[in-house]
């Protein structure tokens, strides 16, 4: 070879982590660590941080890891911000959240693996790699959660009896697993009002006074 011939530098491939907390941000960067040289992390702990970086467009990111319990944005918004400014870039989430609401939400805004916190660092490295490799890695404790969604009716599908929207009804199921307005906010992306508001709406169309008058009613008739 000739000694005057260039070398060709190989561009380090850049992941996106978004993650707010520091002791699981350095459980991420362990996983991605495994992935072996030639990775380099971008690090945020803010979500809007994370939008920021998308919008700019300033990186072309090869991953993204993305946790849903953000202390500013939700999650979702990362992702589908994320896939907007590239189709094709593989987003994983690592997160402790594993309500069903979430998991779609997040799917549904362009999460090609979802594992959980829980999962070792080995796991989540080998889910990582999956990912990259165009496959949809999922973590087996949340195989139940979509085997038993693949039965339920298709989104979009309202209950004729008591005309309730799927937010209404997405709304009542959080409420029925004992989580607060705050946290049926978080889960649904949407603010406190606007779940007070479909809290007024299902009481109304349910002829309900209570929320557990309401979920009692929505269980009779097979909604829950």
């Amino acid at each position: 070879m000739n000694a005057a011939a260039s070398v060709v530098k190989t561009r380090a491939r850049q992941v996106l982590l978004v993650e707010d907390n520091p002791l699981f941000q350095t459980l991420v960067l362990g996983a991605v660590r495994k992935l072996g040289r030639g990775w380099e992390v971008t690090a945020c702990q803010r979500g809007r941080e994370a939008l920021e970086l998308l919008h700019s467009k300033a990186t072309a990111f090869d991953l993204a890891l993305v946790d849903l319990g953000l202390p500013d944005v939700s999650g979702v918004e990362v992702i589908s911000a994320a896939r907007e400014s590239d189709p094709e870039l593989p987003i994983m989430v690592i997160s402790v959240i594993s309500a069903e609401t979430s998991v779609l939400a997040a799917i549904r805004a362009g999460a090609r693996g979802y594992i959980l916190k829980s999962d070792s660092e080995s796991a989540m490295a080998e889910a990582i790699s999956q990912v990259l490799e165009g496959n949809y890695p999922i973590s087996p404790a949340l195989a139940r959660t979509l085997f038993r969604l693949a039965g339920s009716p298709a989104e979009g599908t309202v209950d004729n009896t008591f005309g309730l929207t799927p937010r209404e009804l997405e709304t009542l199921r959080n409420l029925a697993k004992g989580n607060s307005y705050d946290e049926v906010a978080r889960l649904m992306g949407i603010s406190l009002s606007t779940v007070q508001t479909n809290v007024r709406n299902l009481y109304r169309k349910l002829d309900a006074h209570s929320q557990l008058q309401a979920v009692n009613k929505a269980r009779d008739h097979g909604l829950l």
